[in-house]
């Protein structure tokens, strides 16, 4: 009477062993393992045994693909993995062939004078655990820096702002700056630019100065913000409180009719749309960036079309809540865009060198000009390409407007009040950064909340009027506007720099201790 109960059960167990493996059936183990290892994640000995390594290697090759792992790792992803390895596509924003794939095991195999391939054609993954050699830091330093060509130009100011020095010297930054993954260091204070500092001339094969630029990456939201900020005092939008409307690109989509702070503070309850901390629609896994305008999603029913909000959203970090904001800032100023976005670079911020807006390719061109289709088709992105000095004068246009209480002053302020706690908070992670699996700590998982696109409440300096703009691959600008303090860094890699020493302390003590 037992033995069909057995059986049962057996059968049971068996159809339900690619669950517990972890593996669907018809995966080569022993392939995914070799795979994964030649992008650089650690799978563990290449046994064909499915282990705790291999799912962790798996789980962060997932990630980098802005894919979800539900436990099993499926036919599919088999796919996507061969395809990143044998992929042919990878080229250079000079059409070049990419480097050969990363070989390295572990950071003392490294080849000192070899580019590695990282899994990625432009920027280096926080998944990589150790810090590439000056080689690589180089060629992924040269993907972004060159995006700007293909970008929207908007030319240096007539009257650039200026600034005063008086640059002090210190052992610690020469020693980041000639080690490390940072590639500029600004620090002002009370109106006087204290540190500034650059690579060594010989570290790479070319020469970093003033007129070198760099991405802004997510710092471009905060970016994007300030400017609604002066598009609001220039009368385009009403306010913060204000809904998206009037907006044909938008109108079937769940951010029409959404109060503009809602989208500011990343509650639009996009989550069933585009994951948290994601660049690819979760139906289609096609990247917001770099393929087509909002156009396209806002007319498939896989992305946006008729889509409604989630009910009571909570904070929620979006890359397209951020293009959503700038292309209604575009829609809003409409044959006026040219003009307001020039004046706002040269003549309120007082840029020297040309910024670049990155912009998506358009679908089709109509008859108008290059700058309407850009607008009807929602071309936007939020990030930009600038030198330096030039993202420093932004911070710097926005410690003036606060400090003085300017209409964009007043904007800052009132965002900063209607701040919202951060999703996934660790109240109890320290500047300390024993704990940090992938390096050193930075403001990324020390601000508590957010404010209206920036970061804010950092641990140790707490319900302060402290703004911070973060950027992937290290990018980082604190504002302190209680103290005039300014603290700008370029890099090429998060975490493999001292953000404590560099960013916190001149911030908290006004020098590097």
């Amino acid at each position: 009477m037992k033995k069909p109960l057995i059986t049962a059960t057996l059968l049971l167990l068996l159809s339900l062993k690619p669950l517990i493996a972890g593996v669907a059936d018809g995966v080569d183990v022993k392939e995914v393992q070799t795979l994964l290892t030649k992008l650089c994640f650690n799978a563990g000995p290449i046994d064909g045994l499915w282990g705790k390594k291999t799912e962790n290697a798996v789980k962060e090759f997932l990630a980098s693909r802005s894919k979800k792992y539900s436990g099993t790792f499926e036919k599919k992803h088999a796919t996507v993995l061969r395809r990143t390895v044998n992929s042919k596509a990878h080229q250079d924003t000079f059409g070049h062939a990419a480097p050969q794939l990363c070989e390295i095991k572990t950071k003392e195999n490294i080849n000192p004078n070899k580019i590695y391939d990282l899994g990625h054609c432009c920027e280096i993954p926080d998944s990589i655990e150790w810090q590439p050699n000056d080689a690589t830091l180089e060629y992924y330093y040269k993907q972004t820096a060159n995006i700007r060509h293909k970008m929207f130009k908007i030319n240096g100011s007539s009257n650039p702002k200026t600034f005063s020095k008086k640059v002090e010297k210190h052992p610690f930054i020469e020693r980041d700056m000639a080690t490390k993954t940072i590639l500029s260091y600004l620090y002002y204070d009370d109106g006087i630019i204290v540190y500034d500092a650059l690579p060594p001339p010989d570290r790479f094969n070319f020469k970093f100065d003033n007129s070198s630029y760099f991405p802004s990456h997510s710092m471009g939201k905060s970016i994007t913000s300030y400017l609604v900020g002066h598009a609001i005092c220039e009368g385009y939008i009403s306010s913060i409180d204000a809904p998206i409307e009037d907006w044909p690109l938008m109108e079937r989509t769940l951010y029409y009719g959404q109060p503009l702070i809602k989208l500011l503070n990343m509650q639009a309850g996009d989550t069933h749309i585009i994951p948290e901390k994601s660049g690819k629609f979760t139906k289609t896994g096609r990247s917001i960036h770099g393929n087509a305008p909002l156009l396209v999603a806002a007319k498939n029913p896989l992305e946006l079309l008729d889509t409604k909000p989630k009910a009571n959203a909570m904070y929620s970090y979006s890359n397209l809540t951020s293009d959503i904001i700038f292309n209604y800032i575009m829609h809003r100023a409409g044959k006026n865009f040219e003009s307001f976005i020039r004046n706002f670079y040269q003549t309120k911020v007082g840029i020297e060198n040309p910024v670049y807006l990155w912009m998506n390719p358009l679908v089709k061109r109509s008859h108008a000009s290059k700058m309407t289709d850009l607008i009807q088709q929602g071309a936007g992105q939020y990030g930009i390409s600038a030198t330096r000095y030039d993202l420093l004068r932004i911070a710097v246009a926005m410690m003036e407007d606060w400090q003085n209480n300017t209409c964009e002053g007043k904007y800052l302020k009132e965002i900063h009040k209607r701040s919202v706690p951060k999703s996934e908070i660790d109240y109890d992670r320290r500047w300390n950064s024993d704990d940090r699996k992938w390096g050193k700590a930075n403001f990324g998982g020390l601000t508590h909340r957010y404010s209206g696109q920036f970061h804010s409440n950092i641990v140790g300096l707490k319900n302060r009027d402290i703004l911070v703009m973060i950027g992937a691959n290290g990018q980082q600008i604190v504002i302190d506007f209680e103290n005039t303090r300014i603290v700008a860094i370029a890099a090429v890699k998060s975490r493999h720099y001292n953000t404590y020493r560099l960013g916190f302390q001149p911030i908290r003590y006004g020098r590097i201790r």
